[in-house]
Order: structure tokens, then sequence, then C-alpha cells
């Protein structure tokens, strides 16, 4: 067994050996019993004797320290090192909450245009996952349509995420997204999390609000998708929020459910009743996701958003679970 995690390396073992079978020997000894030059052997002693390993007598004889005394002592040592090292390690945590600060307070002080343009949907995307994450208290947003299964899978790791972060996450709703059922599944799903979300019969416009600072409205009230205006005026920004406020104040709670039956939860979308047929099946994840047409890291993420829905430690549970609920 080698003793280099307490810093002996191997070759300084095996010179420790040689003389704890060869008592009274010395230098000279250890050259020839080992076919090492003097300067090899002398280089292995100091380093020996510096962990107290060994000793020197008048004679030159090399005398041992009782490897049971000698290990132990190494030991103790090496313990009381990694000691400190994690108590350093665990001290770092302190600094955490000023950092976030610096990082908050860098987000706000941020230089960024007062209205930016953004183009095409996959831009849209990306720039919504952004602002989500950079979220540090409260989302707001008006839904008048559904959402289709793109749409949620791309929004759901940021929306779990901004719940498990404890920020205030309230949605009011049009008429058309309380009948879709697929909209709704999702957003019941996000209430049992700690959501909030209203409905209400007013013409609202689709809009969310990070922060009560940045707004993003569609450019064309009739196609979202398109492009969109992250809206960073203070003026404009303070009146969206008394808009919403408004609207969330004249809205009414989300109806029960009882077309879902509570113990199988929410029906799955066909997106993620193929991510999990796959998960049953598949051999390799790669080619799962060359069957979906889509990347390893989105299947993946399909993945892990379905295991989270589902309360799934690992894969294989999150196969058991999904067909104790009839999902599959």
């Amino acid at each position: 067994m080698s003793l280099s995690v307490l810093g002996v390396p191997d070759e300084q073992l095996r010179l420790y050996r040689y003389f704890l079978r060869s008592p009274g020997r010395g230098a000279g000894d250890a050259c020839a019993a080992l076919g090492w030059d003097r300067d090899r052997v002398d280089e292995g002693l100091d380093g020996l004797r510096a962990k107290e390993l060994i000793r020197l007598s008048d004679r030159a004889t090399v005398l041992v320290s009782d490897p049971a005394v000698a290990v132990e002592w190494l030991i103790e040592q090496r313990l009381g090192e990694l000691k400190a090292e994690s108590d350093q390690v665990t001290a770092a945590r302190s600094v955490i909450s000023s950092l976030a600060e610096d990082h908050r307070h860098g987000v706000e002080e941020a230089p960024a245009g007062e209205i930016e343009r953004v183009d095409g949907l996959d831009s849209v995307r990306d720039r919504l996952g952004d602002l989500a994450f950079f979220t540090f208290r409260e989302l707001m947003a008006l839904v008048p349509g559904p959402w289709d299964d793109a749409d949620i899978q791309q929004a759901r790791p940021s929306d779990l995420r901004m719940l498990r972060r404890g920020i205030r996450w309230r949605t009011v709703i049009g008429p058309e997204a309380l009948a879709d059922a697929t909209t709704m599944a999702y957003l019941r799903e996000l209430t049992e999390l700690g959501g909030e979300v209203r409905c209400t019969q007013l013409a609202i416009r689709r809009m969310v609000i990070w922060d009560r600072g940045v707004t993003m409205v569609p450019a064309d009230p009739d196609d979202y998708q398109r492009a969109t205006l992250i809206i960073r005026q203070p003026g404009v920004v303070a009146n969206t929020v008394a808009w919403f406020e408004q609207v969330w104040e004249a809205a009414r709670a989300l109806p029960a459910d009882e077309a879902v039956d509570s113990a199988s939860g929410p029906p799955l979308s066909d997106l993620e009743r193929r991510v999990l047929d796959l998960l049953t099946r598949a051999d390799k994840d790669e080619s799962a996701a060359r069957e979906m047409g889509v990347s390893l890291r989105t299947f993946r993420r399909y993945i892990s958003d379905i295991m989270l829905r589902l309360g799934a430690a690992n894969r294989f549970q999150a196969g058991l679970l999904a067909k104790e609920r009839g999902w599959i």
C-alpha cells in the first residue's frame, strides 16, 4: 500500500522498507541492495528524515522509527491539515452574500439601451431565459393565449428555477389560455410549486415584467414570436407594472380542475410522452436525441424536467413513477 497520501513518495517508502528489514545498515548498504546511486539514496534519506521516519546515528547507521508510531503521527498531521483546509473552504461560504450583492448591483447598474429589439423566435427565447436567470425578486406576466409544447418546454427550466429560488411568480391568463388543456396543465403544475395564477375576461396583451425594472412586449401585437421589445425606460415600465396590478386585482382565481385526477397529476404533453417512451426503450441518450431530432443537451434537459415533475431521484425511478401514474 502506498503512503503517498501522507506525503511519502513510493521511492522513499521502498527505502524505508529496506531499513525496516535491514536494521543497523547504512546508506552504502542501501545503494548496493537497491541498485541506486548515492545521490538517489541520500535524497531519499533526507525525505525520510524530514518526516521523522528515520534518523542517523553517529556511525552513519540508519535508525528507523517504529512504523506504528511514525505512520500514525503522519496520519494525525495530515488529518489536521485536511481539517484546516476544510475549515477554509467552508469559511468561503461567508462571502457568498457579499458577492451576490455585488452581482445584483452590477446587473442593476449595467449600461443598457432603454429599448432593445430582439428578432427571431430562438433569440426571443434566449433573452427570456437570460432575463429570468437574473431575476431576484418577482416576475409578473399577462398571457392572453395558449402556449404550445415548445413554449412550455423552453419556459419550464426558468420557471421552476425561479420558484425554487423563492421568487414571486404571478401570471394572469385570458380566456383562450384558460380553454387550452396543455397550457392549463402546465400552469396548475406551477401553482402546486408556489406560482400564482389568475384569469380575466379583459382584453389583455402579452407582457412579462422582471423585478419591476424590465418589461418585454411583442413588437407585433399579433405575432409575439417574430420579434420582441425589451424596455427599461422607467416611466414605461412603471406604467406596465401599474396596468398589471390593476388586471391582477380584478382577476379571479383559477376554477377548480375537476377533469384532472389528482392522483395521476396533470396530463402529459405529446412531447413529454415521447420523451418518456424513449427513456424506457432507448439504449443511449444520443440515439434518443437523434430520433427526436433535438440536440443531446436538449433531450437531457427534457429528462431532467420530467424527473423534477415526477419527484424522481433517477431515471429508473422516473420510469416506474410514470407507469404507476398511467403516463406510459
